[in-house]
């Protein structure tokens, strides 16, 4: 599959060629978004159906902490940050109904008009689960960072009215005061228009400082963290963003990996409007906003994956993932409980599988055993790989019913015998997404004489210095953006450092000593590496203790905590 340095380019020729129509696949598709809305919506008593829980509980099927109270499947698919429905049940029903009608227009629709229909769908989509104004909100910034990357003379004018309306839509159309609105219904779009014109395309025709706004446009959301936190620090309130430029800081990442690409030259400097938008605006990204926001990764990525093979073969490939996703959302919480409450009746606690209990626990002077800290901690990295997995594989399949052979976020983490191993098969878009950001500019520009000095600090620019970023911008858009959050994840300093010397150590070790064999060749050094995926599941598991801080708690109790799981003690 086209990676990073490796892309191969794919022409409307080929993609004629791959996109040929098969009934069956049509139906197939249908068929699973069926299942989907009967387990985890309330279609099922409308159209005269048992309800789910009734048919498990008539087969004869046992599965608690798997139905909620209304007899359908509890789900963490979920329309995030926003209640406008009156349910998620409603709201997920909504969201299947879009993926479904996106689909069919993807499918049958002639190839210049796919992407468009999916990003008026996602559009239709996102105004009734969250609201005009968002959509609005979030369509008016990525108009402007499109005219600000795409600067064209003709074509701009009306995008920049474009802009102006929806500006208005999202942030003046509710205010008290008829003359007010309509004065600013006529302003906003007739200044945008001048201000584009005279304003924004002089100064980027002067490359400097084209290169200035072009990056302050994309890294918006970090200046506004930084803003926002700097406001806080000299005793202001924190800044409430808007939900629909939240959910446009939300896509920082993506953005980047698009600035990245456009910086290469394989974003077409006369880009179409819906193309753009495309990158940003599918169905796929619809469902919990905030997971999995590098899916998928920039335009260079997206575009060459896009009908780059024969588009049945990569939408059967996203409904076994949409089958694999199932299996999780069904099963996890089930699972998670079985396993704790096993262990609890042989006397090992391991507080729900949730490493935050147990750091509570310690730092409430609760005594704790070096099973209690190894077990918490593994289970507690299994219950998150069992629902964070759930949601990812339905987010990319979703993306490969529309043609997109996008590679899975998540593939078989257990099988991972390293830490660069688990990172790629644990988050691989959120892997690539720090590599082009952060591990290549430090790569090509430092000790280039000294190979694995190179390697291991690039490496630790990726793992530490772009994860802490990413955490401390995840922190933020949760909430307000506060010095409280700034504080709190810069308080879990530990797990970066700790991570990337494991994987910049690693990789060092790789250059050294390459390997022999290929891990999970059936021979006798197997057993080895059962071990190693033991140790690097551990490992990742226990560092997760300096991610789960208590308000209360200190770095120092962490670390005794941490050290407790290698045995070691230490009193206070």
């Amino acid at each position: 599959m086209p990676g990073l340095l490796n892309s191969i380019e794919i022409d409307d020729t080929r993609r004629r060629e791959n996109d040929r129509h098969r009934t069956g696949v049509v139906l197939a598709v249908l068929g699973v978004l069926s299942v989907y809305v009967y387990l985890f919506t309330q279609a099922a008593e409308p159209l005269g159906l048992p309800l789910p829980a009734t048919l498990a509980w008539q087969i004869g099927v046992e599965l608690p902490h798997v139905f909620d109270d209304d007899g359908n499947v509890e789900s963490n698919v979920q329309v995030s940050m926003r209640q406008r429905l009156e349910s998620s049940d409603d709201e997920r029903l909504v969201l299947f109904a879009a993926i479904a009608a996106a689909f069919l227009c993807a499918y049958y629709l002639p190839l210049r008009y796919k992407q468009a229909a999916l990003v008026g769908w996602t559009t239709l989509a996102i105004g009734v689960l969250y609201g005009p104004d968002v959509i609005a909100a979030l369509l008016s910034v990525h108009l402007l960072l499109y005219l600000v990357l795409h600067p064209d003379r003709r074509r701009g004018l009306a995008i920049s009215a474009a802009a102006g309306l929806a500006a208005y839509l999202a942030f003046v159309h509710d205010w008290d005061g008829r003359t007010v609105r309509w004065a600013w219904l006529v302003a906003l779009p007739a200044t945008a228009l001048p201000a584009y014109r005279w304003v924004l395309l002089p100064l980027l025709d002067r490359a400097r400082v084209a290169r200035a706004l072009q990056a302050a446009a994309v890294h918006a959301a970090l200046l506004a963290i930084a803003a926002s936190v700097l406001a806080n620090a000299l005793g202001g309130r924190p800044w409430e963003v808007p939900l629909g430029v939240l959910m446009f800081f939300w896509q920082w990442a993506r953005i980047t990996m698009y600035h990245v690409d456009y910086r290469d030259g394989q974003v077409p400097r006369d880009l179409a409007l819906h193309r753009y938008l495309a990158v940003f605006l599918s169905p796929g990204v619809i469902a919990n906003w905030n997971w999995g926001v590098t899916i998928p990764q920039g335009y260079a990525y997206l575009n060459n994956n896009f009908l780059s093979r024969d588009k049945n073969a990569v939408i059967l490939g996203g409904l076994r993932l949409l089958g694999i996703a199932l299996l999780y959302l069904v099963c996890w919480d089930w699972l998670r409980n079985l396993v704790s409450g096993a262990l609890g009746a042989i006397g090992i606690p391991v507080f729900h599988c949730n490493t935050r209990f147990l750091v509570r626990h310690f730092v409430d002077g609760g005594e704790v055993g070096t099973a209690s800290v190894l077990l918490t901690t593994l289970l507690d990295l299994a219950r998150f790989m069992l629902f964070f997995g759930g949601v990812m594989h339905f987010k990319v399949g979703v993306w490969r019913l529309f043609g997109y052979d996008v590679a899975s976020y998540y593939n078989r983490p257990w099988l991972a015998t390293n830490l660069v191993s688990l990172w790629g098969r644990y988050a691989f878009h959120y892997r690539e997404f720090l590599v082009r950001a952060f591990y290549y500019p430090s790569f090509f520009r430092i000790f280039r004489r000294r190979p694995q000095l190179r390697v291991f600090t690039a490496s630790m620019m990726a793992a530490t210095v772009g994860n802490f970023i990413w955490h401390v911008s995840e922190r933020s858009f949760f909430r307000a953006l506060s010095i409280d959050d700034l504080v709190y994840v810069v308080g879990t300093w530990p797990y970066f450092i700790l991570l990337g010397l494991g994987i910049a150590s690693y990789q060092v070790f790789r250059m050294r000593h390459k390997p022999r064999r290929k891990p999970w060749t059936r021979d006798r050094w197997i057993a080895g590496d059962v071990a190693a995926v033991y140790v690097t599941l551990q490992f990742f598991g226990l560092i997760h203790i300096f991610m789960r801080p208590a308000a209360d708690g200190t770095v120092a109790d962490l670390f005794r905590l941490f050290l407790i799981g290698f045995g070691i003690h230490i009193p206070v």
